[in-house]
């Protein structure tokens, strides 16, 4: 069928375009990025020996005698670990950043050196480690659309009413408004908690869905331990319509629990605190932070209604007036007994009450971001699926002359347009997304910029040695990575530093040792600006284009080169191409759905 062909690869086309267009990460997800990096080409050795030797160290004092190896202990220096020198506000687990270095650190070893040097490409790596990523949230989705297709066909067999739903078309629904939207396919592949808390309870919804919910309690549990503490209040809603629906004992709740809690923290707590050289469960001190010292709104206050009013409205667009329609009857023809003539639709009701649920509990944290409410997406998606597969079923009984022929036709066609209207607005809020990352791009420039000079065949090209490039707060928390740097090192042996919003990686006024500087300050005294980034991109309405102003400039010290031989940069100039080519997908998807409708109406009538 064409939806479990079609629908499938347009989710993975949608993801697949956010990844390439976007190439660069910002604070959010800079954690989890760095992380890779790190345990990609350092691994846990360097912090496996700093702890053994902070050992022998603690047994070396205890004794009168020197020893050498307490002399080679006492001398080892500072770890290679970017998460050591700028920690954060609280810690993060490494247990996903670990699992995707480690498969690609596996690919480097498959792949012959001959053919393609992986960790001689840092930002290939950076691009395997995001696909691999993105690669294991799409088979999360497929996972869930097969387990409402598996839900459907139960109830299709078990109530004969249920004849006007087919179950190929919700797990076809579901996929493509996922695509539609821009949040679960931009995020797919950007190394957020947030996004390895999606995916779990992705699975989670999918066990629940194949009647497993003992299965679903151990994804939510696992989750919470190790991800993201919050889920503790998806966990909370979930868990408690279980029980009321005695889908789950009491007893076995509890087991379930404290047993899969346990294990998920044995899977975390030893590998982050080699990592972090403490004893640390992260997500422990994430909830701490949180709940009990209350310190998460010094990131900004929202109002309680903020999700309800602003978050889903963006994350969903017009796709969430599908939403209502799964919990009403809308089929054209009389009441069946088996609905004892009500109105209301029960179906997906019991599972859509506890994530709403999550949502509303979630309200009373003061600091409110759309990526804590990630995990409720799903289950709003196949509530949506579910109420536009109905529109599709009034359009063929209408069609077949048992109904309101035009009426329904047209409203199936109306819930057709939220999902294309809702993609044009993915595509506009992806358009936006790449100019948010002007400190990633700064990078590239720059790069390009040391291979103009070192064209320079005179006796003023530069010694590369010598150049020492500072990168500021606002470059490295729009874009600019470990890889990113590393493949500017790689091509040119240079130093490069950058300042943190911690007290002790502060640099405000770099001195004259530096010879590049990359900054958010429109001047800085003793150097020239060779090229500016554009950022801060906002939808000028009236005129229909995106506007932009300076974010980061890229200064050099004056007299680093003769003025004869300063080369500028250009501004990046946005590729149409993969626009061009998502919204071709997405015009040939429509039609080949519409051919589809058209064809089964046609067997049905005949």
């Amino acid at each position: 069928m064409v939806s479990k062909v079609l629908c499938p690869i347009i989710l993975l086309l949608t993801g697949l375009l956010a990844l390439v267009t976007c190439p660069h990460s910002k604070v959010e997800e800079s954690f989890n990025l760095q992380a890779t990096h790190d345990l990609f080409y350092h691994g846990v050795g360097p912090a496996w020996r700093s702890a053994t030797a902070k050992q022998i160290t603690a047994s070396c004092s205890d004794v009168d005698e020197s020893y050498d190896v307490c002399d080679e202990a006492n001398a080892t220096g500072g770890l290679p670990y970017d998460h050591l020198q700028f920690p954060g506000v609280v810690p993060r687990t490494f247990t996903g950043a670990f699992v995707l270095s480690l498969i690609a650190k596996i690919m480097s070893f498959i792949v012959p050196k001959s053919i393609f040097d992986l960790p001689s490409n840092p930002m290939a790596v950076q691009f395997l480690i995001r696909f691999e990523l993105l690669i294991l949230s799409w088979m999360a989705h497929l996972r869930l659309a097969c387990s409402l297709e598996g839900y459907f066909s139960k109830k299709k067999q078990v109530k004969s009413n249920w004849s006007h739903i087919t179950p190929q078309s919700i797990f076809g629904y579901y996929l493509l408004i996922t695509a539609s939207q821009f949040h679960i396919p931009f995020y797919s592949s950007r190394l957020l908690p947030n996004t390895f808390a999606l995916l779990l309870t992705t699975h989670a919804y999918a066990e629940w869905f194949n009647g497993r919910p003992d299965r679903t309690a151990i994804y939510l549990v696992f989750t919470t331990a190790i991800f993201r503490c919050d889920v503790l209040l998806l966990l909370f809603t979930v868990g408690l319509t279980m029980l009321i629906r005695r889908e789950l004992r009491i007893i076995q709740a509890l087991i379930i629990g404290i047993a899969t809690g346990i294990i998920g923290v044995l899977i975390t707590a030893p590998l982050d605190s080699l990592l972090w050289q403490r004893m640390v469960w992260p997500e422990f001190e994430v909830w701490w932070f949180n709940a009990v010292d209350n310190r998460s709104n010094e990131w900004g206050v929202m109002p309680f209604h903020w999700y309800v009013s602003n978050a889903l409205p963006k994350g969903l667009l017009l796709t969430l007036f599908l939403i209502p329609l799964s919990f009403f009857n809308l089929k054209g023809r009389a009441k069946e007994k088996a609905n004892n003539n009500t109105m209301i639709d029960r179906t997906l009701l019991h599972f859509f009450i506890p994530t709403f649920g999550f949502v509303v509990l979630y309200s009373f944290l003061p600091h409110k971001e759309m990526r804590f409410i990630f995990p409720a997406l799903p289950m709003f998606n196949a509530c949506a699926a579910y109420g536009l597969r109905k529109l599709h079923s009034m359009a063929v009984t209408a069609w077949k002359g048992a109904g309101w022929s035009f009426i329904s036709i047209g409203v199936y066609v109306c819930g057709l347009m939220t999902v294309v209207i809702t993609m044009i607005g993915s595509l506009l809020f992806l358009r936006l997304s790449m100019e948010n990352y002007p400190g990633g791009a700064a990078l590239e420039h720059l790069k390009n910029h040391f291979g103009a000079t070192s064209e320079i065949s005179t006796q003023h090209a530069p010694k590369w040695e010598d150049v020492h490039v500072h990168i500021d707060v606002a470059a490295a928390m729009t874009g600019v990575s470990l890889f990113g740097q590393r493949s500017v090192t790689n091509l040119y042996p240079i130093q490069m530093s950058k300042s943190g919003y911690e007290v002790e990686n502060d640099t405000k006024d770099p001195p004259r040792s530096y010879t590049h500087l990359l900054s958010e300050e429109q001047s800085v005294r003793g150097y020239h600006i060779v090229d500016t980034i554009e950022g801060f991109p906002r939808l000028d309405k009236r005129n229909l284009r995106i506007v932009t102003n300076p974010a980061i400039h890229i200064f050099e010290r004056d007299g680093w080169l003769p003025k004869e031989y300063t080369t500028r940069g250009t501004k990046r100039v946005l590729n149409l191409y993969y626009i061009g080519v998502a919204s071709s997908g997405f015009i040939i998807a429509a039609i080949l759905g519409l051919q589809k409708f058209f064809a089964r109406t046609k067997t049905h009538m005949s």
